[in-house]
This record gives structure tokens, sequence and C-alpha cells, in this order.
């Protein structure tokens, strides 16, 4: 049967509106323009369906070759109609044809203005099937003798993807480079992508690449992300993504979200390009186990060096800005870096960083305090994760801040005075993370007589000294007296969750023969003034002098007690 011709130029835009993939929109914030290859031709099955390819794929295989057909149908009538009785054939450039068996998921008929997708598959035991030319409804009488066939409609196939491995089985599909905007040819869909982050994480099963791609729906409508994959490339070999997102995303009119892939990786490998799939599902008619049909439509260069989100300069104290798109963090909730130092950890071979940050609930109402990771890197590219405080108030109350710190193990040979700082979302692609905010600051210096940075404290110590007492056993036990000036932060709520002061008495030998932890908070809290400390949880028979006195501050995480040095006193 030949190409029917539109009845008339407003049927053709209505109809390949809806059956063929929308047009082109631009972003709001970067406008460009799509990539996208040629519209889908459509053509007439019967008086009242139409049909468009969508997608056909000729895969290799262990034994042979895989051939996959997607055709969707679009009722144009007033009625339902029947799909024609048929056979898909797929021909090939050196006169073959090969019988495709449809999916048992498949349509018998349609509903006015429905639109169906019918899925073809067939495993053949060869593999040379060579190029792939056209595909073609063909009705199969068996009641005739001879057979009679009428072949219902022949269309030719301008889109074939030839699986396999390298840059030549992307020959056939359209590319773009990382971060542009693109759309997928053929899928009923008019969303627009936008790949944005990359970054290779390890895990317990392995090395895994996690992409964040961008969504934007620049429709009138409500629109659903359809099926698709994205696989990572080497030269040598494809590796299969997942989409983290179980549940279907959905996009409003004019949103955008983020979605994101998950593609188990070798360690070590190179990975050369990012590769879009349209995914089908066939169902064998005889009960069999379903087959899912992947057919690459575009390439995306991957970045040399990766792809993350680039840090920005940040000052100590300014609110810190995140990815629109991100849950995290709610909108009513300012949050801000107060604090990150490094100091050595005297004894423990390694030291401790710490970032302390002032989440502030700006709105009227509580909020849930957000809980996020965070990650620092060094300016040679080490990076290291945050080790979160063990117990954080559940709730913002509103008009108030909160103190939640974060402490980071890195070598005694790291001696970066800037870091690049990303807050991570834990939950958006779990059980992987992606980035919300990274910011590029520098560590913060102490001078020598300034007051200790504590946030929201400044500490100074005016005096202190150790006393012995001996016992009855004569063993010796320890008081401090201790002069502080201590000033804090107004609206900023300190409570047991707090970091808190360790004091620990050290004799001439490098032992440890006393130790006293000390809070802001509670009835026998640090205060301005002269106060005595009974050191006594440690005894010793012997007795040296002159002491040495560590001052850290301690923070409890999940890793247990995290130390930061703050001052030695001879």
């Amino acid at each position: 049967m030949k190409k029917r011709p539109w009845k008339s130029s407003l049927t053709a835009i209505m109809l390949g509106a809806m059956i063929v993939q929308g047009g082109t929109a631009a972003w709001a914030a970067e406008p460009s323009t799509p990539t996208v290859v040629a519209p889908t031709v459509n053509y007439g099955l019967t008086k009242d369906i139409r049909a468009a390819i969508k997608s056909v794929a000729e895969t290799p295989t262990a034994t042979g070759s895989q051939l996959a057909v997607t055709v969707r149908l679009y009722n144009g009538g007033t009625a339902q109609n029947r799909v024609p009785e048929h056979e898909l054939r797929v021909q090939t450039s050196s006169g073959i044809s090969y019988t495709l068996k449809p999916s048992a998921g498949n349509k018998a008929s349609l509903q006015p203005k429905e639109i169906a997708e019918l899925v073809y598959y067939a495993s053949v035991d060869s593999k040379e099937i060579g190029k792939i030319e056209g595909l073609s409804f063909v009705n199969v009488d068996l009641y005739a003798y001879p057979k009679v066939e009428t072949t219902l409609l022949s269309m030719p196939t301008n889109q074939v993807w030839y699986g396999g491995t390298g840059s030549a089985a992307l020959e056939s599909i359209a590319r773009t480079g990382w971060g542009q905007d693109f759309t997928i040819a053929g899928v009923n869909s008019g969303l627009t992508y936008k790949t944005v982050e990359s970054s290779l994480q390890n895990t317990a099963a392995g090395r895994v690449a996690v992409v964040t791609v961008l969504v934007n729906n620049p429709g009138g409508g409500r629109e659903t992300v359809p099926a698709f994959r994205m696989d990572a490339q080497s030269e040598s070999k494809n590796y299969e993504g997942k989409r983290t997102e179980i549940a279907p995303v959905a996009l409003a009119a004019g949103e955008t979200t983020y979605i994101h892939y998950a593609i188990p990786v070798e360690s070590g490998v190179t990975l050369t390009n990012l590769v879009v799939l349209s995914t089908d599902t066939f169902v064998p008619k005889d009960g069999g186990q379903p087959v899912e049909l992947a057919t690459a439509k575009l390439a995306i260069n991957w970045p040399v060096d990766g792809a993350s989100t680039a840090p920005e300069a940040y000052t100590i104290g300014k609110p810190i800005s995140f990815n629109a798109q991100s849950k995290v963090i709610d909108k009513s909730t300012e949050v801000s870096l107060m604090e990150l130092h490094l100091h050595e950890n005297p004894g423990e071979g390694y030291k401790t960083a710490v970032a302390k940050f002032k989440l502030t609930n700006t709105s009227t109402t509580p909020t849930a305090t957000p809980v996020f990771l965070t990650e620092l890197t060094s300016k040679l590219g080490a990076s290291y994760q945050g080790d979160r405080q063990t117990n954080v108030t559940s709730m913002l109350n509103p008009g108030l801040s909160y103190v939640v710190s974060y402490s980071y193990i890195v070598p005694q040979s790291e001696d970066s005075e800037s870091f690049a700082l990303k807050i991570l979302d834990a939950k958006a692609a779990a059980p992987y993370t992606t980035t919300i905010a990274a910011l590029q600051t520098d560590l913060q210096k102490e001078e020598a007589d300034a007051p200790l940075s504590l946030y929201p404290f400044d500490l100074k110590i005016n005096d202190i000294s150790t006393s012995m007492q001996t016992t009855a056993q004569l063993t010796y036990t320890y008081k401090l007296r201790m002069d502080l000036s201590i000033t804090q932060q107004e609206n900023v709520v300190v409570d047991n969750n707090f970091s808190k002061l360790r004091f620990e008495i050290i004799d001439p030998a490098g032992r440890l023969v006393g130790a006293k932890d000390a809070s802001f908070a509670g009835p026998n809290k640090l205060v301005s003034g002269v106060q005595m400390m009974d050191v006594s949880n440690f005894s010793t028979d012997q007795f040296s002098y002159p002491f040495t006195i560590h001052v850290y501050e301690i923070i409890e995480t999940q890793n247990g007690t995290a130390k930061r040095l703050l001052k030695v006193i001879k």
C-alpha cells in the first residue's frame, strides 16, 4: 500500500504532534536548541490508523543477531478500530526478509484517538544480517491455497541502530556534547534533557558511574518521563545503566527535576560516551521470560575530566546557594558554613578537619532539620567524606539557628590551605550521592592570642593551672583551675547535642594522666570566670612534673569521637 497523504495540513500538524516527539523548546535559564534527529514520518496503515517507526535495532548476540522493532500506531477515527491481522517483516539490503514475532502485550484494537506501541522481536542464528532498509506490515491469508500475502504498508527505515562496542557502533545515531539540551527521537514525549553531573563512586559492589540529568517540561500539560536507559561506553566495552528512581517521575507544565542513572563500571576504565537508549519490553506469547529491548538514540561525549558541579568562591558565614531542584533543603531553611578548621592530632597519626554549618529557620512554623552529607576535596583532588555529628535536633523552630558539625579525617601529609566543599544529597539517587552545592573556601587560621572559635562560642583561656592530690593509697588525682572568657552569638540554640571541650593532662613522658569533658550546655556547663574541674577519672602511682594541657573540641559521630586540637598549654 502506498503512503497515504494527509487530508489537510491541519490534520497533519495535529497528528504529528501527537504520535511524533514534540518540538524543541528553549530553557528559561540557558536558551539553546536541543539536539534531535529528523522527525519521524507517519504512514497510513488503514483509513483511520496511522503508523510511525519508534525504533529499529540489530544487535549482535553470542550466537547471532537480535532484531527488534517498535511501531507506534494512532487511531485518528471516531470509533474503535481493529489493528489489521499482519506479520511484521524487515527487509535487508541483500533482499532477505525476516519475520519478527509480536509481543503478547501488543494491542489488537485502538480506541478513538488512542496511541499504542507494538513491539516485535526475533533472534536469528546469523551474524550476517546486513543493512536493514525497510519494514512492512504483511497480511497472510492462511485459508487460501496457495496462501495469499498482501502488503498493507511498507516503511523505509532511515534510523537503525546497529549495536556493538566502540565509536563505530554509534555512527548511525545522533551525537551531542556534555551539558547540551537534547530530546529523544521517536519517543512520544515533548520533554527535554540535559546532563549536568557525573561522578565515579565506590560501593561495596564495586565502582559506579552516577549521572545526573536535568529534565524540563516546556509543554502546557503534565508529562511523565518515558522509559529510557543510559549506558556508558569505553572503546572496547559497553556498561549498562539503570535509573535509580523506581517510581514514575511526572512533571507539571514548566517544571524541571532531576533523574539519575547508576552505571556499574570497571576500576580504571576510561569512558568515552554516554549512550541514550529507548527501551521496550517484549513478552513472548508462549509464556517465556520478558525481554528488554534497547535501541540507542543519541551518543553524548563523556567529559574528559568528569563533570561535577564547579565550586563557587565562598565567604565563611554567607548563605549557601543550592540547586533549585534539590528537595533536601527546605526553601525556608538557610544554611551557612560558619567554621572550617584543620588541626593536628598529637599521637593519632592523622589530622582532623571540622566544618560547622548554621541552619536557620526563616519561616514562622517549625521545619524538619535537613540531612545532608559533605565532602572535602584538596588541591590535589583527594576527597574526604565528612562524619556528621550523631545527635541532631529533628526540628528547627522559627527564627532560631542550630549548629550541625562534620568532621573529616585527613592524612598528616595534607597541606592544602583551600578546599572544595561539596554538600551532597544521599536520597535522590540512593544509595548513591549527588551534589546540591559546591563551595571553594579557605581554611580559617587562628592567631596565638586570639579567642578560640567554636561557633556560636568564642572562648578565651585567660589562665589554666593544674593541682595534684595524693590519696591514702599513694595515688595521684588532679584538678584544673581555669579562668575563661566565653561569649555566645544570639538566637543560636545550644543543647546537649553540641560539641564539648576535652581537657587532657599529659606528663613529660607523653602519658595521659588525666582527662575531663566539659559541656557548653546543661547544669554544669562552662561559664565565664574562674572555675575548678576535678580530673579524677585517671590515677597513677607515679608523679612527674611539669604537665602539658591539651584542649580539644570533641564531636560524637557515627564513626566514633572526632577530636580537634584547639590549644596546647605548657
